[in-house]
């Protein structure tokens, strides 16, 4: 089911104390034992064994607390919405969202920034030129471009990639993964940036750029994630953890369902058609809080062009023990 952002009551003076309560526990099951050594005569061991009943039944208690604490934070449409916010300052958004692990948009903070009125291809094709930068492609031939990510990794001039973007379609897009290769090229475009001193200590973001209908599928991040979307809108989807053991999470950090709007993958995955969700359109100037472990799908619905930050002022390290398997 879908929920519209509520925004933030202007009465809600104690939201630290509100907010603490909408943490949601992320567990995962135990690793399991390595197993023991076996002489050269014995059977082969397998690789992995039943859940016994006792795993089994751990997990059930899991996921019946998960599903108790939803229901009780749909008791309240703040405790349970994805709340809007402007004038958030560092310290409520540490007590209220960062800290209890909360969803947030955020509208106003980056109000300033040239880059909102200058990023269009035009401009951006004008800027870097003929610098040779590095993108994801040939997306559209396969469905695991995310997870085999170094398989898609292309060169060109900056403005050729332009030119393919502007076409729309998934095939073309500059993602997170390609920053650390594109820093130098994209450099000059940084004048056009702003700060945001209220929550991050570390500016450097990740530039995305994509046509209309770059998406992104169905997966959580093992960092908070801080969206500063710049031109164009974005269509996202948020699932909260609560939600995991519906959604066919096997690969890493995605889920086998991938687009929870598409009824061809309802039908093979039903157990994600009555998912909690919530729709979020980000449109130029909006700052999206993801929490680590928030399930999230991003759709382009038009040329786009966005930063994710991660350099918070507070510990963001939950990628250092993820039990990737």
């Amino acid at each position: 089911m879908s929920k519209r952002p509520p925004s933030l009551p202007a009465q809600a003076a104690d939201m630290a104390m509100q907010m603490a309560l909408r943490q949601i526990d992320f567990n995962r099951a135990p690793a399991p034992r390595p197993a023991a050594p076996v002489a050269k005569q014995a059977a082969p061991t397998p690789l992995s064994s039943p859940p016994s009943d006792e795993h089994r039944l751990a997990l059930r208690r899991r996921d019946w607390l998960a599903d108790v604490q939803e229901a009780q934070r749909a008791l309240s449409p703040y405790a349970s919405g994805l709340l809007t916010a402007e004038n958030l300052s560092g310290e409520e958004f540490l007590h209220s969202f960062y800290a209890p692990g909360r969803p947030v948009l955020i509208k106003g903070a980056i109000t300033g920034w040239p880059a909102l009125e200058r990023w269009t291809p035009d401009y951006l094709a004008d800027r870097i030129g003929d610098a040779q930068i590095e993108y994801q492609g040939g997306r559209s031939s396969a469905t695991d471009y995310e997870l085999k990510k170094d398989r898609h990794r292309k060169r060109a001039t900056f403005r050729h990639f332009i030119d393919l973007v502007r076409a729309g379609g998934n095939d073309a897009y500059l993602t997170a993964s390609n920053s650390a290769t594109n820093a130098p090229a994209l450099a000059p475009l940084d004048e056009d940036l702003g700060p945001l001193d209220a929550y991050l200590r570390r500016p450097q973001g990740m530039l995305w750029i994509g046509g209309a209908g770059a998406f992104t599928p169905l997966h959580f991040d093992l960092t908070n994630n801080l969206l500063a979307q710049v031109t164009g809108t974005k269509r996202l989807i948020l699932i909260p953890p609560s939600q995991t053991r519906r959604l066919a999470h096997r690969g890493h950090v995605f889920s086998d369902v991938r687009d929870v709007t598409d009824e061809a993958q309802l039908k093979r995955f039903p157990q994600a058609r009555d998912v909690l969700r919530y729709e979020v359109q980000l449109t130029p100037g909006d700052l999206l809080f993801i929490p680590i472990g928030w399930w999230h799908q991003v759709r382009s619905e038009s040329f786009s062009t966005m930063l994710t930050y991660t350099g918070f002022h507070w510990p963001n390290a939950g990628h250092e023990n993820y039990p990737a398997g």
